[in-house]
This record gives C-alpha cells, structure tokens and sequence, in this order.
C-alpha cells in the first residue's frame, strides 16, 4: 500500500510571533542616500575570533561559514582539536576551509592603508606598555622603601634590647680589639641606621651580631657576595658615590644593589634617580611632619609632593663610573650589560664595585631647588 506523499513530506510552516506578524517591514534605499557608519562598529565582524585582531587572509568553514585568518585556523585545527573554534561543528582538515577574497576586498576598501593602522596599533601599545612598567617600577621601589624602613626600625629595637640584655663578662674581650677603632655613642646607633638605606643591610651574618654587636653598629661591612654563573642569572653590586666628582654631604650612602647580569648601565642610572627622588620625597615630608601643623597642611593641600615629580626623572641625570686597573675612573656606556662590564673591567669574584655622580644638568637642577 502505498503511503500519501503529504505523509511522506509534510508541508513546513513558519511560527510567528506576534512582533513579528504586525511588524512593519524597514523600507528598502533606492537612492543614492550614504549612510556613515563608524569603523569602529565594525570591528567585531572583521576580527578574528582567534588572535582577536583584524581579519587577513580570510578563510570561510564549509560547515557553518565561520571566518578565520589563515594562519590561525590552520594552526588550531593542526594543534587543537578538530573543530570550528567558534561553534565547535566537526572540521576534518583543511579541506572542510575555504578562501574568501570577497572578504578581504571589503576589508581592503574600509581600511585602504592597512599598515598604517597596524603601525598606529603598535605604537598605541608601545606607549601603553612604557607607562604601565614606568609605574610599576616606581610603585615597587615606594614598597620596596616602606618595607626597608619598617625592618630597620625593628632591627635597631632589637639591637637595643640585646645590648641591654648583654653581660660584659667572656666573650666581649674578643672583640675589643677589633670594634676600637670603630666605637660610636650608643645615642647615635639609631640615626646611622636611619640614614643608610639597602636590602643588604638585613642580610649580615648572625655571627657577627651576636658576638661582637658593637662592631656591627659602628661600622657596617657589606654583605657576602655569591658571583653570578650566568648570563642570564643575578649579580651583585656596590654603589658608591664618586670620591672627586660628588659632595658627601648630599650623596654619602653606599647602595648594594641585585639585579639580572642582563642589566644594562642605564637601568641602573633610572632606578638610582627614582630611589634617589623618592628618598627625598620621603624626607621631606618627614620634616614637613617635624616642623609643625602649619607646614603639614600645606603639604596636604599642596599635594605632599615634597617638589619631587617623578616624571622628571631620566637615565640621564646620573653618570656611572667605575675604576680600571690604574686607579682611574672610566665612564660607562648606558648601553652596556653588566656581565659585560664584569668581564671587561672587574675579573674578580666579588661584588662589582660602580660609582655614580650627578651630570652637570642634574646639579644646575639641584642647585635651583636649593635657592630661596
């Protein structure tokens, strides 16, 4: 018996919501009216799902006409699974692709210079790239100050404790001979650990402060040095101010600095101006604090920023020198790393030794802040 053929092929009917049965259709343009859409509104249909940048050398899937740039859907379905990254539908191989030059025709028509804008893209995150590590770094360096100076009010605390808690008796004749010549006032400990500032400074030996605790507050040694192995490992370094070219009284403070061996000099040069500005950012809010509540509210309603503005602060402001076997003081390339500058001039298992002064900009800078 044979069956009817509307048994065999129903009759498809369309379900219609109530919007969409009393809707008015849009009116088509048969004009030559423009109508100016943004570029920007358009970006979501000429990216690419995958690398989320604009479509080049567009490939359509069979399946479900998704599109792709070449590269990256022939990467997925070589690496990944065998499916549309979009809807996940089954994609065999590169067969189950197709070009679509049609596509890139009308990419190639609203964006005529497409290098241009590939240009422009890169230097936009060039520029985002640059500001977000120069705060980074500087906001790291104010951590990195607040945690220094919180360890060395609790050293010093704990200093003075032991030294109250000491019994002059046994071993305290051993090191007589050695802490003479560098004796200080006990009333004087505090401010010398409040003026010398460093991360090695945590690192001394226990030995040495249990068994001669006078001869480590009168005069501190610089940590021991593990030298790098390595291109790409740490190293160790001193910073001195320069003995002929810097006045002690505004730069005295010896820095013992680690960092990557792939470190060039003007890394060094930016990070000592920004420790340097900051400390005396920090300093003189302190004597804001110090002189009274009128100068504290004029710091507050001034901003606080103790005339330090860290966008100032450039490479360029201190100059890195170090000392060659004839005693004399040879001036550092910026672009030179320093396991280059270890393997040139140093040669000796122990912490590279630099010194660093202000160039003359810097000093003619310093000098105008100064006058009244």
């Amino acid at each position: 018996m044979a069956t009817p053929v509307n048994a065999q092929n129903p009759s498809k009917t369309w379900e219609l919501s109530l919007y969409e049965l009393h809707r008015t259709p849009q009116e088509a343009i048969m004009d030559g009216t423009e109508i100016a859409v943004s570029p920007r509104s358009l970006h979501s249909e000429l990216m690419c799902p995958i690398c989320l940048d604009m479509l080049k050398n567009t490939m359509t899937t069979k399946e479900c006409l998704h599109r792709f740039c070449s590269e990256c859907i022939v990467t997925a379905l070589r690496s990944g699974n065998k499916e549309c990254p979009t809807c996940r539908k089954k994609l065999v191989s590169k067969r189950s692709l197709r070009p679509d030059p049609n596509f890139d025709a009308l990419i190639s028509k609203i964006y005529p210079s497409r290098d241009e804008y590939e240009a422009h893209q890169d230097r936009v995150l060039e520029r985002l790239s640059r500001m977000h590590n120069k705060q980074a770094l500087s906001s790291s360096i104010e951590e990195g100050l607040k945690m220094q100076a919180l360890h060395r009010a609790q050293r010093v605390r704990k200093q003075q404790q032991e030294s109250d808690n000491t019994t002059f008796s046994g071993g305290e004749d051993n090191c007589d001979a050695r802490s003479h010549d560098s004796a200080a006032p006990r009333t004087s400990h505090p401010s010398s650990h409040a003026t010398e500032a460093g991360p090695s400074r945590n690192k001394r030996p226990r030995a040495s402060d249990e068994s001669c605790p006078e001869m480590d507050r009168g005069s501190p040694t610089p940590p021991p040095s593990h030298q790098h192995e390595g291109p790409g490992s740490e190293i160790e370094l001193v910073f001195r101010p320069h003995p002929h070219l810097v006045n002690t009284q505004e730069y005295s403070q010896t820095r013992y600095v680690k960092t990557t061996a792939n470190a060039t000099v003007d890394h060094l040069s930016k990070y000592l101006a920004l420790r340097i500005a900051l400390e005396e950012r920090q300093a003189s809010r302190q004597a804001d604090r110090a002189a009274g509540g009128d100068a504290a509210a004029g710091d507050e309603a001034g901003g606080g920023g103790g005339g330090v503005n860290l966008q100032d602060v450039s490479e360029k402001q201190y100059t890195i020198y170090i000392t060659t076997s004839g005693g004399q003081f040879s001036t550092l390339n910026g672009s030179l790393t320093l396991e280059l500058v270890n393997e040139k001039y140093w040669k000796v298992s122990k912490p590279l030794e630099l010194y660093y002064a202000p160039t003359k900009e810097q000093q003619q800078q310093q000098q105008q802040q100064q006058q009244p």
